[in-house]
């Protein structure tokens, strides 16, 4: 079921050094990236933004655009950003290059929220994603207070006692590691999309 109290942002505002190229444009199957994780969230909210400081490189999508208040801050920042600027009781955080992310996974996640602060899931290896994950709005006070003081690693704020997190492992069957893998280099992308990948033009 959509829902408008439900804010989806696609964090777009990376510097992709290891690619070389803007990851979100980068195309598979034909279709930019962020545009795949966009489909993805469609169906749960018509309030999707970006998050980037480079409004231009996405006009395309039609979609808001938010820069961020603390730069060169990394995807906290973002996070702080459209949460200071857009009031939600829910957001779906997504990093822009989950290619693997199937469309039940961010349900399922939803269904869990109620209660808690946050909903992050952790791979077999016990590495935490806060960048496909959910998060109330009552998170904002704590990012807020962790960028101010100089902090910026995005589950090292979410540590904070103060909040409930909900940790989700694989042994629950909600998702697979592998719904979480994103590409991070050239050798990344051709292993998932073979030699014709390219970034959008």
């Amino acid at each position: 079921m959509i829902s408008n109290d439900l804010c989806a942002v696609i964090l777009a505002g990376g510097r992709s050094r290891r690619m070389g190229v803007n990851k979100a444009l980068l195309k598979v199957g034909g279709q930019p990236l962020i545009q795949k994780l966009i489909d993805r969230v469609l169906p749960l909210t018509p309030r999707i933004l970006i998050s980037s400081n480079d409004a231009a490189s996405y006009r395309f999508l039609k979609l808001p655009v938010v820069p961020d208040c603390f730069m060169d801050r990394g995807p906290l920042a973002g996070i702080h950003a459209v949460m200071k600027q857009n009031a939600c009781s829910l957001y779906i955080v997504l990093a822009c290059d989950l290619p693997n992310l199937r469309d039940q996974i961010l349900p399922r996640f939803l269904e869990i929220a109620e209660g808690f602060d946050a909903v992050i899931p952790r791979t077999r290896d016990g590495v935490a994603h806060p960048l496909c994950a959910i998060y109330r709005r009552s998170c904002l006070p704590v990012i807020e207070h962790a960028l101010k003081r100089g902090d910026s690693k995005v589950i090292e704020a979410f540590l904070n006692p103060s909040l409930s997190i909900r940790w989700v492992d694989p042994d629950e069957g909600l998702f697979l590691d592998s719904d979480l893998a994103n590409i991070n280099t050239p050798e990344d992308l051709h292993r998932l999309n073979g030699s014709s990948s390219e970034p959008m033009r």
